[in-house]
C-alpha cells in the first residue's frame, strides 16, 4: 500500500516539474518572439522614414 502512495507522489511531482519546465519553454518562446517583432517593427519603420525623405513631395 505504501508503495502505490509513493508512486502517485513521483508521478504527482513529474507532472508539476513537467509543467513548469514547459511554462518556461513558452515563456522564453514568448520573450524571444517578442523581442523579433520589436526588431522587425524598428526595421520597417526606418524603411518607410527613408522612402519619404528619398521621395519629397
Amino acid at each position: 500500500m505504501a508503495a502505490k502512495a509513493g508512486r502517485k507522489g513521483q508521478t504527482a511531482i513529474e507532472y508539476l516539474l513537467v509543467t513548469v519546465v514547459m511554462v518556461l519553454v513558452f515563456v522564453m518562446m514568448y520573450k524571444a518572439l517578442q523581442y523579433s517583432l520589436a526588431n522587425q517593427f524598428k526595421r520597417g519603420g526606418i524603411v518607410i522614414l527613408k522612402m519619404y525623405t528619398e521621395t519629397a513631395w
